[in-house]
Formats: structure tokens, C-alpha cells, sequence
């Protein structure tokens, strides 16, 4: 069984002079009183990349409005309960508490459909697709449907979990938010969320100017100009293609360097490694940073993104982003990137040749990419949190200045 659950209160605030709450039939809280909602802490612990990054850049933009006594989190309470410790997040307003999983079973979605729900007040903001589908007054994020659009990138298990929770969330919950117009589209023409309820809040950018590259130990002095790019073993991310790039760019003078996780067998799938291929593995934000700064240019293959992050993280530091014309990449970039095809190596090569010649292009492609990262803001997303959460709790919403 699970050991007792602990629970953290933020200094000045004392939660439990909230809790015993008016609610109507339908469980929601009286406007007039506090309004309580619980952050579903399942992402905590994971790596911040992916859904984990939204979750936790979210929650902490959320902790920041509370903070500022912001007129969208009046009378609010947020807590959040995660089934591993969470004192690395640092939150000024938002109360924790620790439920640990239990030790048999330990199977995927134990946590989360039938420990989470018994420690659910208010309300639930679930950041990372599956949910616990007991709870109603719940707002989830759906970030896309790839186990459905690229099923050769997942595991039996994986996919059958999406497929069975996701319709029943997009049933039962108060509103369902997702990362681009294209993953609405898709969540509205599988059947598993009704368009009126899905609201797009994209994804932030601007955690990546807290990255400091002096603290990384990578160096790029005295090397060839290169191209960056990162290494994923899901078949949507196309990492295959920077083989088949690599003797174009070999021609031109420039190396191809990868970083991220790819396993060994993958990597001989794809035939030997070209001699101008460098594989660094994971690497933290700094290095991720350093690497930017020094790149001819971001490029970012993927046949397929809910949204594609990597690509606005690059803009943020100033790199040019060369990247698939596949969906929702384009969305998201707009005019601040050069496009190719998936498939189209020489398409790639003529557009990296591009930046190799045209400094003009290179520093305009800077420019655009910085203007285009600065729309992409985590604060933005957590008012949209705000302002759903207080329409479900019967809150009048302030007008906006």
C-alpha cells in the first residue's frame, strides 16, 4: 500500500481555512467563496521536454498570476498533488502534496484513475493528455492525436490507452485545451472532443531566455560550420533524414551534430553514421543553448507536431530554423523559417546552401525568428487557464485591458 500522503502549504497561506466550501449539485464552487482547483502532478519527475515542459511551465505561470493577486485568480486556491516529491518547483502560492504510488500494482494510469481522484478538491487541471476519467469538473490537455496519425511511433499499450481514455475525457470534462489548430481539427474529427469545447492555447517560449549557455561544457570552437538538429527514436521525428543529408551538407563543408536520446538499434537502422554526423546524446538547457548560438541552423524534420517547440526554443536564441512542411509546423513558424518536404533531401540541402551564402537571408531569418518566439508566451496560456476555470466556477471574468 501507499504511505500516507504529505501535504506543503505555501508560507501565509493556510488552505484549510478554505476547505469547507458551498458547492452546487454539479460541484462547483460557490462564486462568492474561495474556489479551489487541483494541478494533476503526474508530469513531475519527468524530464522537461514534450508534455512535461507545458505542464510544468504552465503550473508555474499559474503560481506567478496567483502571486500578483491577478483579477482572473480572485479567491482562488491552487494546490497540486504529484506521486513523487516536488520540491524543486519552487512555488510561491500553490500548495503540494505528495500521494506516492502505489507498490503493486505498479502498472501505467494506476496513479492517476484511482489514487488521484480520492485527493481531487474543486476542480482538475491535467496537463499531459491521459486524465483520471472519474472527474468531471476537469479541464484536460490533449496535446495531439499521433497514437492515432503515427501508430508505428508507439507501443501496443500506449496506443490503447489513448484511444480508450481520451473519447471518454472528451466526454465527461468541462473543457479540453490543446497546443495548434491543427491537433483541435484532429480531436474534432476522430469524435474525441466536441469543437465547442476545445479551446488552443499554443505553447510558451520564453522559458528557453533563462537558459544560460556560459554554464555549458560544450565547446564549438575551431570546428566546421554545422547544422543542428535532434536525435528521436518515434518514426514521426524523421530522424533518418539527417543520414541521408549528411553527404550533401559533407560536399558544402558542413557537419551535421544531434542531440537527444536515440538507442543504439535505431541508429544502425539507418546504415553507418556518415563521418560528418555527430551524436552528443542528452544534453541539459545550457548545452542546448550553446549549441544554438553556435548552429549554422536549426534543422527541425518531423513528418509531424502537435506544436514544435524545438523550433520556437531556436527562434528564442536566435537561430534560423530550416523545417518540414508538414503539419502543424508552418502554423506555428510562419514566415520566419525556410520550409522542405519531409523527404525532399534536396530541398534540405539547397535550403541550408541558402544560409551558407545569403547572410542577408541568415540575419533576417534571426530577426523574424526572435518576433515570432515573443508571441509564444506561458503567461498568456496560464490567463487562458484562469479564465476557463473561473467561467466554470460561475466567476464573472473582468474585462481584459
Amino acid at each position: 500500500m501507499a504511505e500516507a500522503p504529505t501535504l506543503r502549504v505555501p508560507h501565509g497561506h493556510d488552505l484549510g481555512h478554505s476547505l469547507p466550501l458551498s458547492r452546487h449539485s454539479d460541484g462547483d464552487v460557490d462564486a462568492a467563496r474561495t474556489r479551489v482547483w487541483t494541478i494533476n502532478g503526474d508530469f513531475v519527475g519527468l524530464a522537461p521536454n514534450g508534455v512535461a515542459r507545458y505542464a510544468r511551465e504552465v503550473t508555474q505561470a499559474l503560481d506567478r498570476l496567483v502571486c500578483e493577486a491577478h483579477p482572473l485568480a480572485r479567491a482562488l486556491k491552487l494546490r497540486l498533488v504529484a506521486p513523487r516529491d516536488i520540491s524543486d518547483l519552487g512555488f510561491t502560492s500553490v500548495a503540494t502534496e505528495v500521494v506516492p504510488e502505489f507498490k503493486t500494482p505498479r502498472l501505467p494510469q494506476v496513479w492517476a484513475q484511482l489514487q488521484l481522484p480520492r485527493h481531487v478538491q474543486g476542480g482538475l487541471l491535467s496537463f499531459c493528455n491521459l486524465a483520471p476519467v472519474a472527474v468531471r469538473k476537469q479541464i484536460v490537455c490533449i496535446h495531439d492525436l499521433h497514437t492515432r496519425l503515427m501508430p508505428e511511433s508507439y507501443g501496443f499499450g500506449f496506443r490503447a490507452a489513448h484511444r480508450v481514455i481520451l473519447p471518454m475525457l472528451g466526454r465527461r470534462v468541462r473543457a479540453v485545451t490543446t497546443v495548434s489548430s491543427l491537433s483541435k481539427s484532429h480531436l474534432v474529427n476522430f469524435g474525441v472532443v466536441a469543437a465547442e469545447k476545445v479551446h488552443v492555447t499554443y505553447n510558451g517560449a520564453d522559458h528557453a531566455s533563462a537558459w544560460r549557455p556560459e554554464r555549458s561544457s560544450l565547446r564549438f570552437n575551431g570546428r566546421r560550420p554545422f547544422v543542428f538538429g535532434l536525435a528521436r527514436g518515434q518514426a514521426y521525428k524523421n530522424t533518418e533524414l539527417f543520414w541521408k543529408l549528411a553527404p550533401e551538407l559533407d560536399a558544402m563543408g558542413v557537419d551535421i551534430v544531434l542531440a537527444g536520446d536515440i538507442d543504439a538499434a535505431t541508429v544502425e537502422a539507418f546504415g553507418p553514421k556518415p563521418i560528418n554526423v555527430s551524436l552528443l546524446g542528452r544534453i541539459s538547457d545550457d548545452d542546448l543553448a550553446a549549441a544554438l548560438q553556435a548552429a549554422l541552423c536549426f534543422v527541425f524534420p518531423s513528418r509531424i507536431e502537435g506544436f514544435g517547440l524545438p523550433a520556437v526554443e531556436a527562434m528564442t536564441w536566435g537561430c534560423p530554423v530550416v523545417a518540414a512542411s508538414a503539419p502543424c509546423i508552418p502554423e506555428v513558424c510562419g514566415a520566419a523559417a525556410l520550409y522542405a518536404g519531409p523527404d525532399d533531401v534536396g530541398g534540405w540541402a539547397a535550403a541550408v546552401q541558402s544560409l551558407t551564402e545569403n547572410e542577408r537571408l541568415r540575419h533576417d531569418l534571426v530577426v523574424q525568428g526572435r518576433r515570432r518566439a515573443q508571441d509564444f508566451s506561458w503567461r498568456a496560456i496560464a490567463l487562458t487557464y484562469l479564465k476557463l476555470m473561473a467561467e466554470i466556477d460561475g466567476v464573472g471574468v473582468p474585462a481584459q485591458k
